[in-house]
């Protein structure tokens, strides 16, 4: 084994400034103090002074933290957990923002081009897999190699030697099939997959046996000698730190001391580190209670005394020879950089592809999310085909009939007796003529003898209507027909069919009611032209003639279906797109990805066109369907409407990438998403008319996404509205600018969570 140098120097912060104490105590003048910062910034891998970082109002996370690590060293961060180790590799790599306080990382600040942090110069293992799980062990090697600038037969030849250390599963076994320490070897393996310059891993042997263990940390000691690369690592197995060449011991959030293995066992005179560890954990808490809050305290400053009683064979080169590798290091890896850099300008388009290979094959690897995205679209709107807007079936109507009966079943189908020379015509049961002609596609007559039961058969709910012919109504009939003016009232009344009809159902009693209508004029019309009269004697005066735009036996169906299909597309595209970042940023492959260097614009243009070619495949499906199956018809420009439902799908998925950036979890995004679509589509005009609302909830109707659009497919398909009519016009500026807000706010979202 072999020892980085040991620093000499101890890092605090007090009220107003940074102190920086050597071997000696005296005090350097701040210019002195900017050089050592500067000096000592430029040599090593890490240097973090003063970190703070809190969550709300609780104990801070990292307070006044400071640390050193070496190039070409193993770093161990020891604690327990909940200690800050996570939060301070979190802040190291640029993931988290220090609430205050400073880090250099390979020589310049996280997020500059000085530091190359994020970025392909430091491989990231965070405590969690982050993994998708969706991929095999050669599709992570392949992303992580891509985001990171390696060609794929630099992937493939890197897979062969981490495959042999890590002993990982079959190439094409799926991450999501593996146990927990496969995927935490795969995970590993990720990391090192592009040969960092500096290596940060969080927990990584957690779980590992203990036989790969070893030759993990071998193989860890092997690229520090041989490539410089600086390691930080955390582990739970404190006494594995042993094998590293620095050690930090951390609790609370502070750093209670940052030497080698051996130092610190010879300074508390013990033989393992977990005793050390539990010695300074004590003198911590002592001084804590004291009311002494520095993080850096006497007790530390005295482990620097004992720096020289290490021997020259406790280190495998010299003073002299440590500055000589140190700097050598320098330029190694700055030629290193310089080399890598090149390849780096032309990454981008390896770093989109895997971005794009990794949305598609989470999406086709997901039986679920196929089955929601392509399959349900279809259901959805057959089902709205069949179940909506055709006429009713299999109801029943109960017919009192005291002129005929049952009209003997049916054979008995009235007779108009009309006799041209006499200019007579007689009617003969024509309560069977009338009977006729409301048949069983209208609905089933089910006969009884008096009003009392037909009435009882509509309590129990067996009928929807009771029909009533009186015992002359031939004979007042036609005497109606011949003495209008003349007639008694009783006449009259015996002249009418009686309905009654169950109005606890309204459509079914309104639907009744309007066929009955129909019917009736049909088979008045019938009876008085056979009896040689103008048939417009039966009309009422009140006449439709052929409507503007439509037919007069227009359906319901072309009524709701235009707002009906944005609403679907809107709505579908909205489930699918929430789920897809909550999801990388539960699996951490979000973070991990913005580490490598991935741009969160990146990331999101890469979600867009994924989720937009699903959009597509949803439109063109309920398009054809409406269509080419159900015939829905369509009078203007199907351009246009291709379009506005494309731009509406657009629409929602950037509704979901909303919701899916402000929500931390699927339940609360499917709460959203869930509670939004109720108001939207009652308030939209597909159920009812927007003129039936009060005027208030009207206006508030037409601020949402899928409502004047609406209004505007709709009058492209029954009116023919071209696309600079103002009533199609306005439905895309309302979809584009709703389009435009979601955008916005999801960059604001992602701003926010990225500065915290």
């Amino acid at each position: 084994m072999f020892f980085c140098p040991v620093e000499r120097l101890v890092v605090w912060s007090k009220v107003s400034q940074t102190k920086m104490t050597l071997k000696t105590n005296n005090p350097q003048p701040r210019a002195t103090e900017d050089s050592i910062i500067q000096k000592m910034v430029a040599q090593e891998a890490i240097v973090v002074i003063n970190a703070r970082k809190n969550y709300g109002k609780k104990d801070p996370v990292l307070n006044g933290l400071n640390m050193t690590v070496s190039r070409g060293c193993i770093y161990g961060l020891l604690g327990a957990s909940g200690c800050g180790k996570t939060t301070l590799l979190s802040c190291v790599v640029g993931v988290k923002k220090l609430d205050s306080g400073k880090i250099w990382v390979l020589g310049g600040k996280p997020g500059t081009e000085a530091s190359g942090v994020p970025g392909p110069r430091v491989g990231y293992m965070p405590q969690e897999i982050s993994l998708v799980q969706e991929f095999t062990v050669i599709d992570a090697l392949y992303y992580f190699g891509r985001i990171n600038g390696l060609r794929d037969n630099e992937i493939e030849e890197r897979y062969i030697t981490l495959s042999s250390l890590f002993n990982l599963p079959p190439k094409n076994r799926l991450i999501k099939h593996m146990s927990g320490g496969q995927q935490r070897r795969v995970s590993f393996a990720a990391a090192l997959i592009h040969s960092p310059e500096l290596l940060i891993l969080d927990e990584p042997t957690v779980g590992l046996d203990p036989i790969l263990r070893e030759n993990i940390w071998n193989y860890l000691v092997k690229i520090c000698q041989t490539e410089g690369t600086a390691i930080v690592i955390t582990t739970h197995y404190i006494e594995e730190a042993k094998n590293a060449n620095k050690i930090g011991l951390m609790r609370c959030g502070q750093l209670l001391a940052e030497s080698t293995p051996n130092q610190l066992l010879a300074k508390f005179q013990c033989l393992s580190l977990e005793e050390a560890f539990l010695a300074l954990s004590q003198k911590q808490k002592e001084n804590q209670d004291r009311g002494i809050t520095e993080p850096q305290t006497a007790y530390l400053a005295e482990l620097e005394e004992i720096s020289p009683s290490i021997t020259s064979t406790d280190l495998s080169y010299s003073k002299d020879s440590i500055c000589k590798n140190k700097t050598q290091l320098m330029n190694d890896n700055k030629v290193i950089f310089e080399k890598r850099k090149e390849s780096w300008k032309h990454s981008s388009y390896r770093r989109f592809k895997a971005l794009m290979i990794k949305n598609i094959l989470q999406f086709i690897r997901h039986p679920g999310g196929i089955l929601f995205a392509l399959i349900f679209p279809i259901v959805q709107v057959m089902i709205f085909f069949f179940a909506i807007g055709t006429d009713p079936k299999g109801l029943n109507i109960a017919v009192v009939n005291e002129e005929a009966g049952n009209c003997n079943y049916g054979i008995n189908k009235g007779n108009v007796l009309y006799e041209p020379i006499n200019k007579t015509c007689d009617f003969i049961d024509l309560s069977c003529r009338f009977l006729h002609g409301f048949n069983d596609s209208l609905a089933s007559k089910v006969f009884f003898s008096t009003l009392e039961e037909a009435n009882q058969e509509v309590s129990r709910g067996k009928v929807v209507a009771v029909m009533h012919f009186s015992t002359n109504f031939s004979a007042a009939f036609e005497n109606r027909r011949d003495n209008g003016r003349d007639i008694e009232e009783y006449d009259i009344t015996a002249s009418e069919i009686q309905m009654q009809l169950d109005m606890g159902d309204r459509q079914i009693g309104l639907f009744l009611q309007k066929k009955l209508y129909e019917r009736y004029f049909e088979v008045s019309r019938d009876v008085i032209s056979q009896c040689d009269i103008n048939t417009k004697f039966v009309d009422t005066p009140l006449r439709f003639e052929k409507p503007v735009f439509g037919t007069l036996d227009e359906t319901y169906t072309s009524f709701v279906a235009p707002t009906f299909i944005l609403t679907v597309v809107f709505f579908l595209a909205t489930a699918v797109s929430s789920a897809i970042i909550i999801a990388d940023r539960q699996e951490g492959v979000w973070a991990r990805s913005l580490v490598q260097g991935v741009k969160t614009a990146e990331i999101l243009l890469a979600h867009l066109l994924a989720q937009f070619t699903v959009v597509i495949i949803q439109v063109t499906m309920c398009l054809c369907i409406c269509f080419l199956c159900f015939n829905l018809v369509c009078k203007g420009s199907m351009f246009t409407v291709i379009c506005l439902v494309l731009l509406t799908g657009l629409c929602g998925m950037c509704y979901g990438f909303l919701i899916s950036v402000y929500c931390e979890s699927h339940t609360v995004a499917n709460f959203i998403s869930t509670g939004s679509f109720y108001p939207v589509i009652l308030l939209c005009g597909c159920v009812w008319p927007l003129e039936g609302m009060p005027q208030v909830l009207h206006w508030f109707s037409l601020t949402l996404p899928t409502t004047v659009p609406g209004l505007s497919l709709r009058g492209i398909l029954a009116k023919g509205y071209p696309v600079n009519n103002p009533v199609v016009y306005d439905g895309f500026l309302v979809v584009s600018g709703w389009t435009a807000i979601f955008i916005v706010l999801c960059l604001i979202g992602l701003r926010i969570k990225e500065s915290s």
